[in-house]
C-alpha cells in the first residue's frame, strides 16, 4: 500500500518534535556553558587575575563558542536540515540573555557590548548550522 495522508502527518510531527526538542537540548546546554564561563570571568576579575576591560571580549568570544557548541549538538541530536537547528539554538540564547537584560535593566543594558554578545550567539549557532551533520552510515545493499 502507498503512503496515506496520516502517515505522512505522523512523520511530519515526528521531525518537528525532535527539532524542537534537540533545539531546547542544545539551547540548554550552550545557556549553562555561557552561565558558567561568565562565572569563572567574574571570578577571575574579582580575584585580581583578569583586568575588566579584557573580560568583555572574552565573554563575547564565550557565547559564540557556547552557540556553537550547543548548535552542534542540536545538529547531532535532531531530524532534518542543519541550519534551522543551529540557527534555532542561537536565537533560543540570544531571546533568554534578551528576557534577562529587560527584566533586570529595562532598555538600558542594551549597550554595544550586549549587542556584541547577541549577535555572537546567533553567529556560532548559524556557524554550527553551516557544518552540517556528520557522513551517514551507507546503507547495506540489497542483494
Amino acid at each position: 500500500m502507498g503512503n496515506t495522508g496520516e502517515d505522512t502527518v505522523k512523520r511530519s510531527t515526528q521531525t518537528m518534535g525532535s527539532t524542537i526538542v534537540a533545539i531546547l537540548l542544545g539551547g540548554t546546554i550552550g545557556l549553562v556553558a555561557l552561565l558558567l564561563l561568565t562565572l569563572l570571568t567574574a571570578a577571575l576579575v574579582w580575584s585580581g587575575a583578569l583586568p575588566p576591560s579584557v573580560a568583555g571580549i572574552l565573554l563575547t568570544g564565550f557565547a559564540g563558542v557556547c552557540a556553537f557548541v550547543g548548535g552542534r549538538i542540536a545538529v547531532q541530536k535532531g531530524r532534518g536540515p542543519a541550519m534551522p537547528l543551529g540557527g534555532g539554538v542561537g536565537s533560543l540564547l540570544c531571546a533568554v540573555l534578551l528576557v534577562i537584560c529587560f527584566s533586570t535593566t529595562g532598555v538600558d543594558g542594551l549597550h554595544g557590548q550586549f549587542l556584541g554578545i547577541l549577535l555572537m550567539l546567533l553567529a556560532g549557532g548559524c556557524l554550527a548550522g553551516l557544518l552540517g551533520k556528520h557522513a551517514h552510515k551507507s546503507k547495506k545493499k540489497k542483494r
